[in-house]
């Protein structure tokens, strides 16, 4: 994807709003795991064949992940002008990183949101604990519901943020992805901001109409 080549590192200070802030409390260590779904929730959909499921271009406005009780506007997110991707202007709203593709769509969406500040948690403090097979349900401007099911969650280091794994085209041709960021790991006082990032990889599970 041509975006993925203004990707420098991209996430720096996705847990803060200003490097003021101090976290409401530090993140329990993040449970790595890579367990495949082998289930996924029932949802509404017009056709149990998934891989036949279209999702047309649009603009996402809300997110929810019942299992954590997360439900919040979305926001769009586009790049600064030294090529970092712009995090949502508070922590009670999440962004979609625009210059991706719809969820839902072949591709990897990526949606960001703040884990804390120093007024307490964010919309994504609670993403770390997260486990395969949790639902992630993105409504987009046209009434479209898309589902996902968690299929993974990591803790990358900042320095080894790997963007275009979470941004980039995919290895699976046809996979179609949501992947959602925050900040994490150990909190570091003298720059203001965490030292690593949490991702939460989703797969396409069905749409609800």
């Amino acid at each position: 994807m041509w975006w993925t080549t203004a990707l420098v590192v991209l996430i720096v200070g996705l847990g803060l709003l200003a490097s003021t802030f101090v976290p409401a409390s530090n993140p329990k260590s993040v449970v790595l795991t890579s367990t495949p779904v082998s289930t996924v929730a029932p949802v509404t959909t017009r056709t149990t064949d998934i891989s036949s499921v279209r999702v047309a271009s649009s603009v996402p406005r809300t997110l929810s992940i019942p299992s954590i009780g997360v439900t919040t506007s979305v926001g769009e997110l586009g790049l600064l002008a030294n090529g970092q991707v712009m995090v949502p202007a508070t922590t009670k709203t999440a962004g979609w990183f625009k210059y991706g593709p719809t969820p839902g769509q072949e591709g990897s969406s990526v949606i960001l949101a703040h884990v804390d500040s120093y007024k307490g948690p964010g919309v994504f403090f609670y993403i770390r604990t997260l486990h395969p097979g949790a639902l992630v349900t993105v409504g987009l401007s046209d009434g479209v519901k898309v589902n996902f099911v968690v299929t993974k969650v990591v803790q990358y280091s900042k320095s080894g943020f790997p963007d275009q794994l979470v941004y980039g085209a995919l290895d699976k041709p046809g996979a179609r992805e949501l992947n959602l960021v925050t900040c994490g790991g150990a909190f570091d006082h003298a720059t203001g901001s965490y030292l690593a990032n949490i991702v939460v990889f989703t797969k396409f599970a069905s749409v609800t109409r």
